[in-house]
């Protein structure tokens, strides 16, 4: 075991895996939808620093005036992704992002493509509502750990609670059909299957490794903010390797909600937050 762990170390990984859990279950749900597109899903789930907001009112903690603007970006652009065009006369309804609210409410009476594309847009902004969480616990257990070992610990817990989590659900409930349940392990065993897996898998430690130390040396609303630059390549990839549509009006709500929260984390309200769940025991 780490040698420097600090108080409350076992408490914040509980947290993170928790949070990580529906995060990384509800990405990868709205992924197996068809209308789940990489440049619609990247920016909604990365309204993570405007949710923060929402969180620090229930700790009675305000945003000044330039945390505010952060957040009028941040809705700007989440409002601007939502407006579709109508297939008939070809022009955006502005409306249609709040009637999307009133959609979840009819999911059962909806067609097809409107219900994957309700679905898709509420488990994005469920997944960055938890985000929100998950950021705070990131930084709380990388600054307990102590050093790298701490935090390698840290790692190991929240992928392997992870991986046990998934494989329980799996066999309980799964959500695949029986066909695929009998294929599961054929498919993940083919040579370009394990090949795609062991890329994603170095690809996700580095991403945790070069990530997480930078906890103990900024503020976490800094480390956050600079997480935010990942939406503008999920919408260029997603026009370039998926030819979807709607590429500027979607890169240019990328680049609104980046600069939302730039002005959230010069603010200052995640690190003071932060601060308050610390002060409640987390």
């Amino acid at each position: 075991m780490p040698a420097h762990l600090l108080p409350r170390f076992w408490t914040a990984i509980l947290g993170g895996a928790i949070a990580n859990f529906f995060i990384q279950f509800l990405n990868a749900k709205a992924a197996s939808i068809d209308q789940g597109e990489v440049s619609l899903t990247a920016p909604l789930q990365s309204m993570t620093p405007g949710l923060i907001i929402g969180l620090a009112i229930l700790l009675n903690e305000y945003p000044g005036k330039v945390g505010v603007m952060g957040v009028f970006a941040m809705a700007t652009a989440s409002y601007i992704i939502l407006c579709v065009k109508d297939k008939t006369t070809g022009k955006y309804n502005y409306t249609g992002p709040l009637k999307r609210l009133t959609l979840l409410l009819k999911l059962g009476k909806l067609s097809k493509e409107e219900r994957g594309q309700t679905l898709v847009v509420a488990m994005a902004f469920v997944s960055a509502l938890m985000d929100t969480v998950g950021l705070l616990f990131d930084g709380l257990y990388t600054r307990r750990g102590g050093d790298m070992q701490g935090l390698m610990m840290a790692i190991i817990a929240l992928i392997g609670s992870l991986g046990l989590s998934y494989t329980i659900w799996y066999f309980v409930k799964p959500d695949s059909s029986p066909a695929q349940k009998t294929n599961f392990f054929s498919v993940i065993s083919g040579k370009k299957m394990i090949g795609l897996i062991v890329l994603f898998a170095v690809v996700w430690s580095l991403h945790w490794i070069l990530i997480q130390p930078t906890f103990n040396k900024a503020f976490v609303a800094y480390v956050g903010t600079l997480k935010r630059f990942h939406i503008i390549i999920g919408v260029v990839l997603g026009h370039i390797l998926f030819k979807e549509g709607d590429f500027k009006k979607r890169l240019g709500a990328a680049l609104l909600i980046i600069l939302g929260a730039v002005l959230i984390s010069m603010d200052g309200l995640p690190a003071r937050v932060s601060a308050k769940i610390e002060g409640l025991g987390f």
